[in-house]
């Protein structure tokens, strides 16, 4: 089924109407995509994502809105891509579309990936797929909140090629924008150092002698307690996988899954110690 609106100037007179759409299109599964007509006056729309409705908290409530859907999150966020909505409603993402990555690994553009790496997180949810990462997908189950997730994959690179370190001037942009939405401070400094701490893990696992206790124990206290870790470890699998086929292998996975063991271990065993004092 398509979902069609009746009055093709409908998001000009209601912006707020672009969120709603896509919000629709998640709660009601049945409907497959959008009809032409609706395409056409969303793509005539772009222009009303500006300033004043970036500061709509209604807009802003429905965007969080999406991310905390059970189901589509992804099909929104590549729809909303593909029509231009994404980049204009967080002009940092906007300057990363179409981007390329100039190194060994990366075959996607910067946006491309980015959804990739939400992509492969979802998956982690989806029961028929429990069996291409059966521990990853028990671990995202006791993840409290989803969208903090969400919201540290689709900054962890979205200050590449502004010069500097991206990961820094991404977590700027991701607390910015957490604060922007009304994210209790405490989910604000979650998302911006999961941002900062993105390659943390699989440097820590590929570039370092796992099988010491002093690395272990270093990379326990900068994770800080099992909530933290468990978010880094999804992020950085699903991470790795969207850079290109060729770059996930089981031997990665085991560096991983051993660093995340033998860290959860030391973790329970006292040395937790919040990151938020």
């Amino acid at each position: 089924t398509l979902l069609e609106i009746r009055d093709e100037h409908l998001f000009e007179h209601t912006p707020e109407s672009i969120f709603e759409l896509f919000l629709l299109m998640q709660k009601h599964t049945e409907l497959t995509d959008l009809s032409a007509k609706t395409l056409r006056a969303l793509w005539r729309a772009q222009h009303q994502i500006d300033a004043a409705f970036r500061r709509n908290p209604l807009n802003r409530s429905l965007f969080m809105e999406i991310l905390r859907q059970p189901n589509g999150v992804i099909h929104a966020l590549r729809r909303m891509n593909l029509y231009g909505i994404l980049g204009r409603y967080i002009p940092a993402f906007g300057r990363i579309v179409g981007q390329m990555q100039h190194d060994l690994f990366h075959v996607y553009t910067v946006d491309a990936h980015t959804l990739m790496v939400l992509r492969n997180l979802r998956r982690f949810t989806v029961p028929e797929f429990r069996h291409e990462f059966p521990v990853q997908s028990e671990i995202i189950q006791k993840v409290v909140k989803p969208e903090r997730l969400y919201l540290g994959a689709l900054f962890h690179d979205i200050a590449k090629g502004r010069g500097g370190d991206h990961s820094e001037l991404g977590e700027k942009a991701a607390e910015a924008f957490c604060r922007r939405h009304n994210l209790s401070e405490y989910d604000t400094r979650f998302i911006g150092w999961l941002v900062r701490h993105h390659l943390l893990m699989s440097n820590t696992a590929q570039r370092e002698d796992i099988s010491d206790p002093d690395v272990i124990f270093r990379f326990a206290q900068q994770v800080g307690d099992q909530e933290h870790l468990d978010n880094l470890y999804l992020l950085t699998v699903a991470d790795m996988r969207g850079t290109s086929p060729a770059v996930w292998n089981t031997w990665k996975g085991r560096l991983l899954s051993q660093l995340y063991s033998a860290t959860a271990r030391l973790l329970r065993h006292g040395i937790a110690q919040p990151i938020d004092l």
